[in-house]
């Protein structure tokens, strides 16, 4: 059975494999096997390229923070959470992943884990701002 930092690090090793593979290229001298993938969608190229701002180390501290809700994102991957990645891209991977049968039946605390780190990241980069305050 595969932990969850497995399938994180199955998956973004899967992300970056599949990138190199589109700007390497197939040789046209080679048959293309049967059990090949298909091209990138143009929404997983998307994801593979904002995603690999995280590999490795930062990307298994965020996912394991959303998905388990057991680790603390460091300051260091907060800064490239927020300042690499960006609010788009977090939020278009954690509903990607969510996507997986596995994680379904706990989308709505992952969503809140996910938008909880997000917010977590950028008051330690930016402490200035501060949670907002809402008027009575």
């Amino acid at each position: 059975m595969a932990t969850f930092s497995n399938i994180s690090q199955m998956f973004l090793c899967f992300m970056i494999s599949s990138t190199l593979m589109v700007k390497i290229g197939l040789s046209q001298d080679a048959p293309e096997p049967s059990n090949a993938p298909g091209p990138l969608s143009s929404n997983e190229k998307y994801l593979t390229n904002c995603g690999s701002h995280l590999y490795p180390n930062c990307g298994d501290e965020v996912f394991s923070a959303i998905f388990f809700g057991n680790k603390t994102v460091s300051e260091y991957c907060c800064d490239k959470l927020v300042n690499d990645v960006g609010k788009m891209c977090h939020d278009d991977m954690t509903k990607y992943i969510l996507t997986l049968p596995k994680f379904r039946a706990h989308e709505t605390q992952i969503l809140k884990r996910s938008q909880t780190v997000w917010f977590d990241c950028v008051l330690q980069d930016y402490p200035w701002i501060g949670p907002a305050v809402a008027e009575s």
